[in-house]
């Protein structure tokens, strides 16, 4: 699944009630889609592709990134 639908289920279920168990599937998942985009975005600089298409994959990366990074920082109340 890609980061910006990892990213909308999240705030949609964040709003709702987001449970521990929720929260951990949705981080592993963006671990794993943030993985797969790394070894893309590695693949098409190393064949000199589009810069317009790195330069998208690279924005999604940077956003995946932030969501992980605001999913690390969550408290539990």
């Amino acid at each position: 699944m890609s980061c910006s639908s990892i990213k909308h289920r999240f705030e949609e279920e964040r709003q709702r009630g987001l449970s521990f168990e929720r929260a951990m599937e949705m981080y592993r998942e963006l671990e794993g889609s943030l993985a797969a985009h790394r070894l893309e975005l590695e693949d098409l600089k190393r064949t000199n592709a589009d810069p317009d298409r790195i330069s998208h994959l690279q924005a999604h990366i940077n956003d995946g990134e932030r969501l992980l990074k605001e999913m690390k920082q969550l408290h539990l109340h």
